[in-house]
């Protein structure tokens, strides 16, 4: 198909157009990384923690690395740091700083070289919600002391983090991404019905080739092209429902996995989580059906997909308290 067929045809560059603008955008707006939205939010959740529930974190991250506690009865802060840890003979200082304002400088990480020379350490490491100024790191570097510090932080102390709030941090990473998606759709869609306006401006000025003075073979006539159907953009969540219409879906959504019969009560504990009380104790296959149908009532509405389920399960002896099982839709 040369140049100029295929300018007779405008809905074809602009469904190629659509397609590109797309991936352009979203590759330029990060919205298939969700790494780094995940990560900022849970540095937020870091800095908001108490320092003792901040520096458990970093024990189990650092036993995680083969490493033990030395000298378990010192006082946190003592000395100009906060833990000591010890890798077979080797001792290493430990800072924890989970003030958000706590940028790590050059001048903290030279006082902290000095105190390992004073105690005969090993070596030290700084373990700090706030970033790591770029001369901190270059020192760091050369006086053999590690900083973990930044965005960086969230993915080496993840796995011990409390359930809720590893959920609540990818939830605003998978919201980000969709607002992300939604804007590329927008762009791409503004995009596509440009390049369809110029080129069905420009096709009547291409030149049509010069007619035959011969009788064309009706044999060899071309037949009249097939309708093309029309491209569509898929359709996107709903941005503009009022608090008010997206507080009747949630008590819709709560009135249908009421009128599950497994279910004896629904109600919402948090934004995200649906609390779910269940009749009788099922089995591991009985109770992922009932999980199945109560996120077939949840999925029919999008902002409820990411819902994370709280069932309390009767426990098999009378007078023991419910199990709770916990379940994600998606």
């Amino acid at each position: 198909m040369g140049f100029a067929s295929i300018l007779q045809h405008p809905w074809l560059i602009s469904l190629a157009t659509l397609v590109i603008a797309f991936l352009v955008a979203a590759r330029l707006l990060g919205a298939f990384r969700t790494e780094r939205d995940e990560a900022k939010a849970g540095i937020v959740l870091l800095c908001a923690m108490r320092w003792n529930e901040y520096s458990r974190l970093i024990s189990e991250m650092l036993k995680d690395r083969g490493m033990q506690p030395a000298g378990a009865d010192r006082v946190p802060g003592k000395d100009g740091f906060d833990l000591l840890f010890a890798r077979g003979t080797a001792r290493y200082l430990v800072q924890c700083r989970n003030g958000a304002n706590q940028t790590v400088t050059a001048s903290a990480v030279g006082q902290l070289h000095s105190l390992v020379q004073v105690n005969e350490a090993d070596g030290a490491i700084i373990v700090s919600c706030a970033a790591a100024e770029p001369e901190a790191a270059k020192l760091a570097r050369d006086r053999r002391i590690e900083i973990i510090a930044g965005p960086e932080l969230w993915a080496h102390v993840k796995p011990w983090v409390a359930h809720d709030q590893r959920i609540d941090a990818e939830t605003v990473a998978q919201v980000a991404k969709r607002q992300r998606l939604l804007a590329s759709s927008l762009i791409s869609l503004v995009a596509a019905v440009a390049a369809f306006t110029l080129v069905s401006l420009r096709a009547p000025e291409i030149a049509a080739p010069p007619a035959q003075p011969q009788a064309a073979d009706v044999s060899k006539a071309p037949r009249p092209a097939a309708a093309q159907p029309q491209s569509s953009v898929p359709t996107l969540p709903d941005a503009s429902l009022t608090e008010q219409q997206l507080a009747s879906r949630r008590a819709s959504a709560i009135l249908e996995v009421r009128n599950l019969a497994p279910v004896t009560s629904a109600t919402w504990s948090t934004r995200s989580t649906l609390q779910v009380g269940l009749r009788d104790a099922p089995g591991d296959d009985a109770l992922a059906v009932v999980v199945e149908d109560i996120c077939r009532s949840l999925l029919q509405y999008e902002e409820l997909r990411y819902t994370r389920l709280q069932l309390d399960v009767p426990a098999g002896t009378q007078g023991q308290p419910a199990q709770v099982r916990w379940r994600q839709c998606r």
